[in-house]
């Protein structure tokens, strides 16, 4: 088998990144779907999912940041040509996803006094948390497994489990959110719900086979690797921690936020949960370009190739600015577009039209500075450097966001969902000015043990 250099090349930048941005795409896919087909069946509907998938999401990306760590481990192993150690960081994150089973049950069987749901969202938001609960420990086994083919650099047979994976959402949201016929029941917010989770199963089951494939078990001992090793998992923990943390606190911020728009006015809960749907969408290209930085520059970490980084952080702000610009051709020269997605729902909701173009204004530049500080950050957790990064992040993220929308909603003047999408725009460019000169002070290189 080839092994894959990764070096500051276009063609091998963007076959690292294409691929892992479309893996991002189809995961982010998912949820806006989750939410437009649950918007036809009933925007109370909608509104309750955004909730509670919020909630849900706390917990699962605690374990998903620690075990997304693995990649960062194979990159540098791959870099330095350390191919025997490829394998044992996956399984350590493997071993942490599995135990993660102990949190999630007893959580999901409790669902029903662990939420903050208004009553208006009560019943369709508890169906949906409980499921997903049920199933939290799978986006982290399939973290774990995908990390061992990102931090190589070879992903195709990732962007081909999450295509399946999205598909197999499509078909199961419209068969199980509306039913058909008298064959299978109308279940809303529960068969979204049961989607998803058949969806994150589908995709271990393509990761698992190809990770133990004969290849894999001769040349990098995938099987024969498998020992629980408490000095790596504890190394694994101690890199990954502060963006389990980071996750945590990040989701627990946008949680706040929602529930007190939520609680404000159901008109302002459309607004902001529709602006939501388009970022979540929209992200995926700085999820992807995180991800993709972390695993092109920790192989260029392992190898000692400082100048590489560089000049993959200058193509990585290149493809920011040009995403930016792509956006806003939908979202700010022609919205109407997205808006006419709307008229065909069963709940009218043109009055909240002039509210919705704004923020979508607001959206654009929103993720195109958050592909900035993500590219920026992917760097830093290249190097292991996750403390720093995770705090700055959530201190601007909890200063210029978080905290002033608490205050004007104890004020009671809290009445522009706008004004929310102002603030992180803020938020994010102070928080780049941070990272960037972190970046630059070169604190952040490092290789691990």
């Amino acid at each position: 088998m080839e092994h894959r250099v990764i070096d500051s090349s276009l063609r091998s930048i963007f076959g690292v990144t294409i691929p892992i941005i479309l893996f991002c795409m189809s995961t982010n896919l998912m949820f806006v779907i989750d939410r437009l087909m649950l918007a036809g069946y009933s925007i109370n509907s909608m509104n309750a999912v955004a909730m509670s998938s919020n909630f849900v999401s706390l917990f699962v990306f605690i374990f998903v940041g620690i075990a997304n760590t693995a990649e960062i481990f194979v990159g540098q192993y791959n870099g330095s040509r350390q191919y025997d150690r490829l394998a044992p960081p996956v399984w350590q994150m493997l071993y942490l996803s599995l135990a993660s089973s102990i949190f999630f049950v007893p959580v999901a069987y409790f669902s029903d006094h662990l939420n903050t749901l208004p009553s208006y969202y009560l019943e369709d938001g508890l169906k949906y948390q409980r499921i997903l609960m049920y199933g939290g420990m799978l986006p982290a086994i399939k973290s774990s497994l995908a990390s061992f083919f990102i931090g190589q650099g070879k992903t195709k047979i990732v962007t081909v489990s999450m295509a399946f994976g999205a598909l197999n959402n499509v078909v199961l949201d419209y068969l199980l959110i509306y039913g058909v016929g008298d064959v299978i029941p109308s279940m809303g917010s529960r068969g979204a719900a049961m989607a998803t989770v058949a969806s994150e199963l589908l995709q271990i089951i393509i990761l698992a086979p190809a990770f133990f494939s004969k290849k894999n078990r001769s040349i990098y001992g995938a099987f024969a690797n498998r020992a629980f090793d408490k000095k790596l998992f504890a190394d694994c923990f101690r890199v990954g921690g502060p963006m389990a943390l980071c996750n945590f606190v990040t989701l627990l911020a946008w949680y706040m936020v929602l529930a007190i728009v939520n609680h404000v006015s159901k008109d302002m809960a459309t607004v902001y949960n529709v602006g939501i749907s388009v970022y979540i969408f929209f992200i995926f290209v700085g999820e992807g370009a995180q991800k993709a930085i972390v695993a092109i520059c920790s192989n260029m970490i392992g190898r000692d190739d400082l100048q590489s980084i560089e000049k993959t952080r200058r193509v990585f702000v290149a493809i920011s600015w040009f995403f930016g610009f792509m956006m806003a051709i939908p979202l700010v020269f022609f919205p109407e577009w997205i808006l006419r997605l709307f008229d065909t729902l069963p709940d009218n909701c043109s009055l909240l039209y002039r509210d919705m173009k704004i923020v979508f204004y607001l959206i654009t530049a929103v993720v195109t500075l958050e592909t900035l500080v993500l590219s920026t950050w992917g760097i830093l957790v290249a190097g292991g450097d996750t403390k720093y990064s995770a705090m700055i992040y959530q201190i601007c993220l909890w200063v210029f966001t978080v905290l002033p929308v608490g205050v004007l909603y104890r004020l009671n003047v809290l009445n522009s969902v706008p004004l929310v999408y102002a603030m992180m725009v803020i938020w994010l460019l102070v928080t780049q000015f941070f990272m960037h000169r972190r970046y630059k002070s070169l604190k952040w290189y490092n290789k691990l043990p």
